[in-house]
């Protein structure tokens, strides 16, 4: 098992969790737009400063393998990341983090849905079945009164 990976998939998760709780309060006084302005401004910043110190010139921050991923493929990803981070946004301002968390988290089920439409992967009954599981868990407790 790569535990580093491991590490920092869980980092990722605690570090969400701390994102939404703090854009809940952001977005009483910001526009989603505005906010995610400033998250895409700061990654920008901070994603930029450190390809450059590896030695990546400004150039190269728009070349990639042509033969792995195709322009199409590069802005479809591009394009879809927007809008979840954007549908994400709006869902915490109207929702709240707490629903819109437990919501959210049910992509696994889509990402494995999506692998096998898009890509021919490999749908595994233990994928499929934690999925519906989670899809289902996150409708109970958004839809409990």
């Amino acid at each position: 098992m790569n535990y580093y990976g491991l590490g920092l998939a869980v980092l990722a998760s605690v570090l969400w969790g701390l994102t939404y709780c703090l854009d809940e309060r952001v977005l009483s006084s910001l526009s989603v737009f505005k906010l995610y302005f400033l998250h895409c401004l700061c990654g920008v910043l901070v994603a930029g400063f450190i390809l450059l110190a590896q030695g990546t010139s400004p150039a190269g921050l728009f070349a990639f393998d042509r033969a792995k991923a195709s322009l199409p493929l590069v802005g479809l990803t591009l394009a879809t990341a927007t809008a979840a981070a954007l549908s994400i946004l709006g869902s915490i301002q109207l929702l709240g983090a707490s629903k819109s968390a437990v919501l959210e988290i049910s992509y696994p089920l889509f990402v494995a849905l999506f692998s096998v439409l898009l890509f021919k992967g490999q749908l595994q009954l233990p994928v499929v079945v934690g999925g519906i599981f989670i899809f289902i868990g996150s409708a109970i407790i958004v839809l409990a009164k």
